[in-house]
């Protein structure tokens, strides 16, 4: 669905875009979806502004780094190596880049999966406020709380 596998066989249309089609296609169709991971897919040793300003400025929309930051209750960090940060933190900084990217999906693969309780609930906290935000969010967990919180439930 995000486009991170190749095709081996028949077709992918999403969005209106064969993806079986070429890379090119793939790229861009990418482009459109935002990412978050259970490894938070962040670059350890830049910094948090270095990680969230990564998406490609024509993808970004008018927010600034500390507005993001800002968001996920961590202004103040964005000179901060990520090897310095605790799982939460990153995991926020994550969802900041989210904040910033301009997407209308996102996928999301046992974004808590790696956290504890607390942060867990900040991080879905988050999620929310992006879906709130016309984000279309897809997400992937195991845990039983987290899937009540759903609007729409499907079980594979």
């Amino acid at each position: 669905m995000g486009g991170i596998e190749k095709i081996d066989s028949g077709k992918v249309i999403l969005d209106g875009l064969d993806l079986s089609i070429n890379a090119d296609v793939i790229k861009a169709y990418r482009e459109k979806i935002g990412f978050l991971f259970q490894n938070y897919a962040l670059v350890e040793n830049k910094t948090v502004a270095e990680n969230i300003l990564m998406i490609d400025k024509k993808y970004r929309n008018n927010m600034t780094v500390s507005s993001v930051l800002e968001k996920v209750g961590m202004n103040g960090y964005e000179k901060s190596k990520i090897f310095t940060l605790s799982g939460g933190e990153q995991q926020r900084i994550a969802i900041a880049r989210l904040f910033m990217k301009k997407c209308s999906i996102i996928l999301a693969d046992e974004p808590t999966g790696s956290l504890d309780k607390h942060n867990a609930n900040l991080i879905m906290g988050h999620i929310k406020e992006l879906n709130k935000g016309g984000k279309t969010i897809i997400l992937v967990t195991h845990n039983e709380e987290l899937k009540k919180m759903g609007d729409a439930i499907l079980e594979l």
